[in-house]
């Protein structure tokens, strides 16, 4: 019983995330920036952005993404995200 509320318990946590569209803001091939509203969770807001980072770091040089820092901009209400592409 408790595998079962602990899968759907995951389920809704990870449904919630890809309502979200991050946005790629910069891209050098050493690191990445992703954009998110900040209007949602933050745990959920940096889970599409660490997904889409890993995403563009594969592609372009099969390396993984890691979180490095993040720059809140109030007035664009938005959440910029620096992921470093490592091997």
């Amino acid at each position: 019983m408790k595998n079962i509320i602990f899968a759907s318990f995951l389920a809704a946590a990870g449904g919630c995330a890809h309502h979200i569209k991050p946005a790629v803001t910069h891209y050098n091939g050493d690191s990445v920036t992703i954009a998110t509203p900040q209007h949602h969770k933050r745990r959920w807001a940096l889970a599409a952005a660490t997904g889409e980072a890993e995403r563009v770091c594969q592609m372009g040089h099969g390396k993984h993404a890691e979180h490095a820092s993040v720059r809140k901009a109030p007035a664009e209400r938005r959440n910029f995200d620096l992921f470093l592409c490592l091997n």
